[in-house]
């Protein structure tokens, strides 16, 4: 090995014997081989803990990689504001409160409610009772004449059950929203009381000329009945007291 403090190295070393011209053997001369330990860069220390606060971002810009911490780092804190702060609403007093809802207007709503259903049984129980003094009429004389009759008033039984059905579902609707103690609802039940006091009447004076008339006049005294207590019910003090 030659000296490692000569500054070149690459000069034949005069105690090494030369070979001869045209030999091809080894260059005259050593070569100085220096071995490095090549393990890379110390590894930066580890990052230190974000704070515990509610947003921190690494803050490097001296790293080669995007997000990778590396010495000279920093954490940016940023706080957020929290703009969604409400103010709390005041307290509501107790005379404020709305006043719980009465026996009476919820009586009055299910009378409502029945005597509407009752209303639409009265013309079809009218006709269905009285069917053998259409049908035994003295211009029904052959066999098909005697189905006609009988499957005409059936089909009117349908269609006035139904016409009646469409004038109970107002009283229905108005005793659903009088539960929830509104007035105008109050209101428009009185007026639809009235006619259907003023129906009720007409029916009862039309039974009584037919042959069989007892059970329409019956359900049309209940319905007046009902209705006449639904009204009252609806403006007694506890239901006035409720009512808005």
């Amino acid at each position: 090995m030659s000296n490692p403090q000569d500054p070149n190295p690459w000069q034949p070393n005069p105690e090494t014997p030369q070979r001869p011209p045209g030999n091809q053997g080894s260059t005259a001369g050593t070569y100085e081989v220096t071995a490095v330990n090549n393990m890379g860069l110390p590894m930066p220390p580890a990052p230190e803990m974000a704070p515990p606060l509610d947003h921190a971002q690494w803050q490097n810009p001296a790293s080669v990689y995007p997000g990778a911490p590396a010495p000279g780092g920093h954490y940016q804190v940023s706080q957020v504001a929290n703009a969604g702060y409400v103010q709390p609403l005041p307290p509501v007093l107790s005379h404020e409160l709305a006043p719980p809802r009465p026996a009476t207007i919820t009586a009055a709503m299910w009378i409502w409610i029945a005597a509407a259903v009752l209303s639409v049984a009265v013309l079809p129980v009218m006709l269905l009772a009285n069917a053998d003094f259409f049908v035994t009429q003295d211009s029904i004389v052959t066999e098909e004449d005697r189905q006609a009759a009988d499957l005409g008033v059936r089909a009117m039984a349908v269609i006035f059950g139904f016409v009646m059905l469409v004038a109970a579902a107002p009283y229905v609707a108005f005793a659903v929203v009088l539960r929830n103690g509104q007035n105008w609802a109050r209101i428009l039940l009185t007026i639809l009381a009235v006619l259907g006091l003023l129906t009720m009447l007409a029916i009862i004076f039309v039974s009584i000329g037919a042959e069989v008339w007892q059970p329409s006049v019956a359900i049309s005294i209940v319905v007046i009945g009902l209705t006449v207590a639904a009204v009252v019910l609806q403006f007694l003090p506890a239901s006035n007291r409720f009512v808005r």
